[in-house]
Protein backbone atom coordinates (compact mmCIF):
# COMPACT_ATOMS: atom_id res chain seq x y z
CA UNK A 1 0.00 0.00 0.00
CA UNK A 2 1.64 3.80 -1.17
CA UNK A 3 2.64 5.84 1.84
CA UNK A 4 0.64 8.55 2.39
CA UNK A 5 2.09 11.83 1.07
CA UNK A 6 2.51 14.94 2.95
CA UNK A 7 3.38 18.54 0.57
CA UNK A 8 4.97 21.14 2.10
CA UNK A 9 5.11 24.55 0.23
CA UNK A 10 7.90 26.82 1.62
CA UNK A 11 7.83 29.81 -1.18
CA UNK A 12 9.61 31.33 -1.69
CA UNK A 13 8.35 34.69 -0.72
CA UNK A 14 7.47 37.28 -2.74
CA UNK A 15 6.30 34.38 -5.88
CA UNK A 16 2.90 35.50 -5.95
CA UNK A 17 1.20 33.13 -3.73
CA UNK A 18 -0.55 35.38 -1.28
CA UNK A 19 -4.20 33.82 -2.58
CA UNK A 20 -3.25 30.84 -1.96
CA UNK A 21 -4.92 29.84 1.70
CA UNK A 22 -7.94 31.89 0.50
CA UNK A 23 -8.31 30.05 -2.36
CA UNK A 24 -7.41 26.25 -0.32
CA UNK A 25 -9.92 27.15 2.24
CA UNK A 26 -12.30 28.09 -0.33
CA UNK A 27 -12.35 24.81 -2.16
CA UNK A 28 -11.62 22.79 1.05
CA UNK A 29 -14.53 20.50 1.22
CA UNK A 30 -13.82 20.06 -2.46
CA UNK A 31 -9.85 19.45 -2.08
CA UNK A 32 -11.02 16.80 0.89
CA UNK A 33 -13.19 14.41 -1.78
CA UNK A 34 -10.22 14.06 -4.05
CA UNK A 35 -8.14 13.04 -1.54
CA UNK A 36 -6.26 16.05 -0.30
CA UNK A 37 -6.71 17.65 3.06
CA UNK A 38 -5.68 20.46 4.73
CA UNK A 39 -3.43 19.93 7.76
CA UNK A 40 -3.73 23.23 9.23
CA UNK A 41 -6.69 24.76 10.70
CA UNK A 42 -6.15 28.35 9.55
CA UNK A 43 -3.28 30.17 7.98
CA UNK A 44 -2.56 31.82 11.02
CA UNK A 45 -2.12 28.50 12.52
CA UNK A 46 0.16 27.70 9.83
CA UNK A 47 1.93 31.06 10.26
CA UNK A 48 2.42 30.36 13.74
CA UNK A 49 3.75 27.18 13.13
CA UNK A 50 5.97 28.55 10.68
CA UNK A 51 7.50 31.16 13.49
CA UNK A 52 7.90 28.24 15.85
CA UNK A 53 10.08 26.11 13.29
CA UNK A 54 12.20 29.33 12.30
CA UNK A 55 12.19 30.51 16.36
CA UNK A 56 11.40 33.85 15.00
CA UNK A 57 8.63 35.15 17.75
CA UNK A 58 10.05 37.40 18.93
CA UNK A 59 10.47 39.24 15.71
CA UNK A 60 6.77 39.22 15.39
CA UNK A 61 5.84 39.98 18.50
CA UNK A 62 5.06 37.00 19.82
CA UNK A 63 6.18 34.75 23.08
CA UNK A 64 7.04 31.29 23.04
CA UNK A 65 4.22 30.06 24.35
CA UNK A 66 2.49 32.01 21.83
CA UNK A 67 3.69 29.28 18.98
CA UNK A 68 4.61 26.23 21.37
CA UNK A 69 3.24 22.90 19.91
CA UNK A 70 1.89 24.78 16.61
CA UNK A 71 3.35 22.24 14.32
CA UNK A 72 3.08 18.97 16.12
CA UNK A 73 -0.68 19.98 16.25
CA UNK A 74 -0.90 20.15 12.22
CA UNK A 75 0.98 16.96 11.85
CA UNK A 76 -1.57 15.25 14.26
CA UNK A 77 -4.36 16.41 12.26
CA UNK A 78 -2.90 15.69 9.09
CA UNK A 79 -1.94 12.02 10.41
CA UNK A 80 -5.74 11.81 11.48
CA UNK A 81 -6.86 13.13 8.04
CA UNK A 82 -6.09 9.19 6.05
CA UNK A 83 -5.49 11.41 3.18
CA UNK A 84 -2.59 13.05 1.50
CA UNK A 85 -2.30 16.55 3.16
CA UNK A 86 -0.80 19.91 2.31
CA UNK A 87 0.29 23.11 4.11
CA UNK A 88 1.49 26.29 2.83
CA UNK A 89 3.67 28.93 4.59
CA UNK A 90 6.21 31.00 2.47
CA UNK A 91 8.41 31.86 6.10
CA UNK A 92 9.51 28.65 5.65
CA UNK A 93 12.21 29.37 2.94
CA UNK A 94 14.11 31.06 5.12
CA UNK A 95 14.41 28.18 7.78
CA UNK A 96 17.78 26.72 8.78
CA UNK A 97 18.97 23.52 7.71
CA UNK A 98 18.17 22.16 11.22
CA UNK A 99 14.99 23.70 11.03
CA UNK A 100 14.03 22.04 7.82
CA UNK A 101 15.13 18.64 9.89
CA UNK A 102 13.15 19.56 12.25
CA UNK A 103 10.08 20.05 10.26
CA UNK A 104 10.35 16.70 8.06
CA UNK A 105 11.19 15.19 10.90
CA UNK A 106 7.62 15.86 11.89
CA UNK A 107 6.46 13.82 9.20
CA UNK A 108 8.28 10.64 9.73
CA UNK A 109 6.08 7.61 8.06
CA UNK A 110 4.32 9.61 5.32
CA UNK A 111 6.05 10.78 1.93
CA UNK A 112 7.45 13.87 2.21
CA UNK A 113 6.86 15.96 -0.88
CA UNK A 114 8.25 19.76 -0.64
CA UNK A 115 7.13 22.64 -2.92
CA UNK A 116 8.95 25.46 -3.93
CA UNK A 117 7.88 28.49 -6.48
CA UNK A 118 10.04 31.01 -7.89
CA UNK A 119 10.53 33.70 -10.23
CA UNK A 120 13.03 35.33 -12.00
CA UNK A 121 15.49 37.68 -9.54
CA UNK A 122 14.97 40.95 -10.32
CA UNK A 123 11.14 40.46 -9.85
CA UNK A 124 11.88 39.31 -6.55
CA UNK A 125 14.54 41.86 -5.67
CA UNK A 126 11.77 44.62 -6.19
CA UNK A 127 9.14 42.82 -4.62
CA UNK A 128 11.11 42.33 -1.43
CA UNK A 129 12.14 46.36 -1.59
CA UNK A 130 8.54 47.09 -1.76
CA UNK A 131 7.97 44.95 1.39
CA UNK A 132 10.42 46.34 3.52
CA UNK A 133 8.92 49.57 2.57
CA UNK A 134 5.38 48.30 3.76
CA UNK A 135 7.41 47.35 6.81
CA UNK A 136 8.34 50.48 7.83
CA UNK A 137 11.83 51.09 6.03
CA UNK A 138 12.26 54.32 4.19
CA UNK A 139 15.85 53.27 2.31
CA UNK A 140 15.99 53.67 -1.37
CA UNK A 141 15.92 51.05 -4.00
CA UNK A 142 19.44 52.13 -5.07
CA UNK A 143 20.69 52.11 -1.39
CA UNK A 144 18.61 48.68 -0.98
CA UNK A 145 19.87 47.03 -4.23
CA UNK A 146 23.66 48.11 -2.92
CA UNK A 147 22.93 46.36 0.11
CA UNK A 148 21.45 43.12 -1.06
CA UNK A 149 23.95 42.84 -3.94
CA UNK A 150 26.93 43.70 -1.76
CA UNK A 151 28.79 40.15 -2.26
CA UNK A 152 29.68 40.43 1.64
CA UNK A 153 26.25 40.24 2.57
CA UNK A 154 27.23 42.40 5.66
CA UNK A 155 23.91 43.93 6.26
CA UNK A 156 21.27 42.70 7.95
CA UNK A 157 18.79 43.22 4.62
CA UNK A 158 21.50 41.47 2.59
CA UNK A 159 21.08 38.46 5.23
CA UNK A 160 17.71 38.10 5.96
CA UNK A 161 17.17 38.54 1.88
CA UNK A 162 19.35 35.85 0.86
CA UNK A 163 18.75 33.57 3.52
CA UNK A 164 14.75 33.17 2.27
CA UNK A 165 15.37 34.50 -1.65
CA UNK A 166 18.90 32.46 -2.84
CA UNK A 167 17.29 29.20 -4.14
CA UNK A 168 20.12 27.46 -4.40
CA UNK A 169 20.95 27.38 -0.77
CA UNK A 170 17.94 27.33 0.16
CA UNK A 171 17.12 23.43 -2.06
CA UNK A 172 20.35 22.75 0.08
CA UNK A 173 18.46 23.30 3.42
CA UNK A 174 15.41 21.84 2.43
CA UNK A 175 15.55 19.20 -0.81
CA UNK A 176 19.05 17.15 1.09
CA UNK A 177 17.13 14.19 2.38
CA UNK A 178 14.17 13.77 -0.59
CA UNK A 179 14.33 11.79 -3.49
CA UNK A 180 14.51 14.88 -6.32
CA UNK A 181 11.52 13.91 -8.10
CA UNK A 182 9.90 14.74 -4.60
CA UNK A 183 11.10 18.53 -4.84
CA UNK A 184 8.60 20.56 -7.17
CA UNK A 185 9.88 23.38 -8.74
CA UNK A 186 7.40 25.79 -9.91
CA UNK A 187 8.42 28.45 -12.41
CA UNK A 188 6.33 31.54 -11.97
CA UNK A 189 5.80 33.30 -15.52
CA UNK A 190 6.83 36.92 -15.73
CA UNK A 191 3.72 38.10 -17.36
CA UNK A 192 0.32 36.92 -18.10
CA UNK A 193 -1.66 34.93 -15.47
CA UNK A 194 0.34 33.91 -12.55
CA UNK A 195 -2.00 32.79 -9.93
CA UNK A 196 -3.87 30.62 -12.75
CA UNK A 197 0.07 29.27 -13.88
CA UNK A 198 0.00 28.28 -10.04
CA UNK A 199 -2.65 26.93 -9.13
CA UNK A 200 -3.03 24.66 -11.96
CA UNK A 201 0.90 23.56 -11.43
CA UNK A 202 -0.20 22.37 -7.78
CA UNK A 203 -2.81 20.72 -8.83
CA UNK A 204 -0.74 18.18 -10.58
CA UNK A 205 1.72 18.32 -8.05
CA UNK A 206 -0.78 17.29 -5.42
CA UNK A 207 -3.80 15.50 -7.60
CA UNK A 208 -6.76 17.80 -7.43
CA UNK A 209 -8.60 18.98 -10.75
CA UNK A 210 -7.60 22.74 -10.80
CA UNK A 211 -9.52 23.54 -13.65
CA UNK A 212 -12.82 22.11 -11.49
CA UNK A 213 -11.89 24.04 -9.01
CA UNK A 214 -11.93 27.98 -10.18
CA UNK A 215 -10.35 30.96 -8.81
CA UNK A 216 -12.53 33.55 -9.58
CA UNK A 217 -14.37 34.94 -6.12
CA UNK A 218 -11.43 34.17 -3.99
CA UNK A 219 -9.86 37.51 -2.98
CA UNK A 220 -6.46 38.00 -4.85
CA UNK A 221 -2.79 39.21 -3.14
CA UNK A 222 -2.90 42.73 -2.30
CA UNK A 223 -2.57 45.36 -5.49
CA UNK A 224 1.44 46.00 -5.23
CA UNK A 225 2.31 49.63 -5.10
CA UNK A 226 4.04 51.56 -7.93
CA UNK A 227 7.11 54.21 -7.67
CA UNK A 228 4.66 56.96 -6.86
CA UNK A 229 3.15 55.29 -4.12
CA UNK A 230 6.34 53.86 -2.97
CA UNK A 231 7.52 56.91 -2.43
CA UNK A 232 4.79 58.41 -0.71
CA UNK A 233 5.25 55.65 1.47
CA UNK A 234 8.87 56.46 2.30
CA UNK A 235 8.45 59.25 3.31
CA UNK A 236 5.56 58.62 5.33
CA UNK A 237 8.00 56.21 7.25
CA UNK A 238 10.70 58.27 7.38
CA UNK A 239 7.95 60.94 9.81
CA UNK A 240 6.78 58.05 11.92
CA UNK A 241 10.24 57.52 13.26
CA UNK A 242 9.42 54.70 14.96
CA UNK A 243 6.28 55.76 16.97
CA UNK A 244 4.26 52.72 15.44
CA UNK A 245 6.01 49.64 16.17
CA UNK A 246 5.13 45.76 16.39
CA UNK A 247 1.55 44.24 15.71
CA UNK A 248 -0.01 47.55 15.26
CA UNK A 249 2.36 48.95 12.54
CA UNK A 250 1.41 45.77 10.42
CA UNK A 251 -2.42 46.68 10.61
CA UNK A 252 -1.75 50.55 10.42
CA UNK A 253 1.03 50.46 8.35
CA UNK A 254 0.70 47.55 6.11
CA UNK A 255 -2.83 46.67 5.80
CA UNK A 256 -4.63 49.91 6.11
CA UNK A 257 -2.39 52.93 4.62
CA UNK A 258 0.01 50.89 2.26
CA UNK A 259 -2.18 47.85 1.15
CA UNK A 260 -5.76 49.76 1.24
CA UNK A 261 -4.85 53.70 0.85
CA UNK A 262 -2.14 53.76 -1.32
CA UNK A 263 -3.60 50.98 -3.70
CA UNK A 264 -7.09 52.88 -3.88
CA UNK A 265 -6.10 55.56 -6.32
CA UNK A 266 -7.78 56.33 -10.10
CA UNK A 267 -4.41 55.30 -11.37
CA UNK A 268 -3.38 51.74 -9.50
CA UNK A 269 -3.60 50.01 -12.75
CA UNK A 270 -1.00 52.06 -14.15
CA UNK A 271 1.17 51.63 -11.33
CA UNK A 272 0.21 48.14 -10.08
CA UNK A 273 2.91 45.75 -10.88
CA UNK A 274 6.33 47.46 -9.56
CA UNK A 275 8.23 43.72 -10.25
CA UNK A 276 8.17 44.46 -13.94
CA UNK A 277 11.79 43.47 -14.83
CA UNK A 278 11.87 46.41 -17.28
CA UNK A 279 11.95 48.71 -13.85
CA UNK A 280 15.52 47.44 -12.51
CA UNK A 281 18.37 49.37 -13.18
CA UNK A 282 20.17 48.36 -16.08
CA UNK A 283 23.89 47.87 -14.12
CA UNK A 284 22.18 45.21 -12.21
CA UNK A 285 21.40 43.08 -15.12
CA UNK A 286 24.35 41.38 -16.04
CA UNK A 287 24.35 40.14 -11.77
CA UNK A 288 20.75 38.97 -11.81
CA UNK A 289 21.88 36.73 -15.67
CA UNK A 290 24.31 35.34 -13.77
CA UNK A 291 22.17 34.17 -10.48
CA UNK A 292 18.93 33.08 -12.78
CA UNK A 293 21.68 30.92 -14.82
CA UNK A 294 23.19 29.35 -11.63
CA UNK A 295 19.56 28.78 -10.39
CA UNK A 296 18.87 26.44 -13.76
CA UNK A 297 21.59 25.48 -13.55
CA UNK A 298 21.16 24.08 -9.91
CA UNK A 299 17.43 22.19 -10.74
CA UNK A 300 18.42 20.72 -13.95
CA UNK A 301 21.55 18.88 -12.86
CA UNK A 302 20.11 17.69 -9.87
CA UNK A 303 16.88 16.84 -11.32
CA UNK A 304 13.64 17.94 -9.98
CA UNK A 305 10.41 17.92 -11.26
CA UNK A 306 9.25 21.17 -12.89
CA UNK A 307 6.45 22.91 -13.77
CA UNK A 308 6.68 25.94 -16.35
CA UNK A 309 9.34 27.24 -18.00
CA UNK A 310 12.92 27.91 -16.99
CA UNK A 311 13.64 30.72 -19.09
CA UNK A 312 11.56 33.13 -17.51
CA UNK A 313 13.75 32.74 -14.19
CA UNK A 314 16.24 34.86 -16.34
CA UNK A 315 15.65 38.23 -15.93
CA UNK A 316 14.68 40.52 -19.36
CA UNK A 317 16.19 42.94 -20.74
CA UNK A 318 15.67 46.38 -19.08
CA UNK A 319 14.14 48.91 -21.11
CA UNK A 320 16.68 51.77 -20.78
CA UNK A 321 13.66 54.51 -21.00
CA UNK A 322 11.71 53.51 -18.15
CA UNK A 323 11.77 55.43 -15.02
CA UNK A 324 13.35 53.31 -12.82
CA UNK A 325 11.77 52.91 -8.98
CA UNK A 326 13.27 55.90 -7.30
CA UNK A 327 12.50 57.86 -10.41
CA UNK A 328 9.57 60.17 -8.97
CA UNK A 329 8.70 63.63 -10.00
CA UNK A 330 7.85 65.57 -7.29
CA UNK A 331 4.08 67.16 -9.07
CA UNK A 332 3.52 63.22 -9.12
CA UNK A 333 4.35 62.50 -5.32
CA UNK A 334 2.45 65.23 -4.62
CA UNK A 335 -0.55 64.51 -6.50
CA UNK A 336 -0.39 60.70 -4.95
CA UNK A 337 -0.05 62.40 -1.03
CA UNK A 338 -3.02 64.29 -1.60
CA UNK A 339 -5.45 61.74 -2.65
CA UNK A 340 -3.95 59.27 -0.14
CA UNK A 341 -4.32 62.07 2.85
CA UNK A 342 -7.88 62.72 1.22
CA UNK A 343 -8.55 58.80 1.59
CA UNK A 344 -7.01 58.87 5.28
CA UNK A 345 -9.29 61.53 6.15
CA UNK A 346 -12.77 59.79 4.71
CA UNK A 347 -12.06 56.90 6.63
CA UNK A 348 -11.00 59.12 10.15
CA UNK A 349 -14.55 60.68 9.64
CA UNK A 350 -15.87 57.42 9.22
CA UNK A 351 -14.29 55.64 12.26
CA UNK A 352 -15.13 59.17 14.62
CA UNK A 353 -18.78 58.74 13.62
CA UNK A 354 -18.88 55.30 14.14
CA UNK A 355 -17.27 55.95 17.63
CA UNK A 356 -19.71 58.52 18.63
CA UNK A 357 -22.74 55.87 17.82
CA UNK A 358 -20.90 53.55 20.44
CA UNK A 359 -20.82 56.20 22.69
CA UNK A 360 -24.20 57.07 22.14
CA UNK A 361 -25.75 53.34 22.60
CA UNK A 362 -22.83 52.63 25.88
CA UNK A 363 -24.29 55.62 27.15
CA UNK A 364 -28.12 54.21 26.80
CA UNK A 365 -26.59 50.88 28.52
CA UNK A 366 -25.09 52.62 31.33
CA UNK A 367 -28.59 53.97 31.66
CA UNK A 368 -30.49 51.11 31.78
CA UNK A 369 -27.66 49.12 34.12
CA UNK A 370 -28.42 51.63 36.38
CA UNK A 371 -31.71 51.72 36.47
CA UNK A 372 -31.87 47.64 36.90
CA UNK A 373 -29.21 47.89 39.39
CA UNK A 374 -31.78 50.31 41.95
CA UNK A 375 -34.47 47.96 40.70
CA UNK A 376 -32.30 44.99 42.34
CA UNK A 377 -31.07 46.88 45.19
CA UNK A 378 -35.28 47.74 46.38
CA UNK A 379 -36.57 43.87 45.23
CA UNK A 380 -33.12 42.83 47.59
CA UNK A 381 -34.73 45.23 50.60
CA UNK A 382 -38.39 44.86 49.96
CA UNK A 383 -39.76 42.31 52.61
CA UNK A 384 -42.72 41.67 50.58
CA UNK A 385 -45.99 41.22 52.24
Amino acid sequence: MARRKAFVHIGLNGTGTAFLDGALATHAESLRESGLALAAGSAEEMFLAAVEITRDHRAWDLHRADVEGAWARICRRGVKARSDFLVTQDLLAGATKDQAALLLDGLAGLEAHLIVTVRDPASTLLGEWEEATKAGQSVSFRRFQERVMDPARAHDDAASFWLAQELSEVLDRWAARLNPQRVHIVVVPRDGDIRGAIWTALGIITGFDAEALALPGVDAAPAGLGRRELSVLRSVNKSIDGRISGQLRRTVLKRFFAERVLTSGPDRSTTRGLTRAGLVPPDLYDDLLVLSERWNKKILDAGYDVHGNLDNLLPAVPDKRALLPDDVPAKDQLQTTTDALADVLVEVARLREHNERLEVRNAKLEKKRKKLKRKLKLAATDPGP
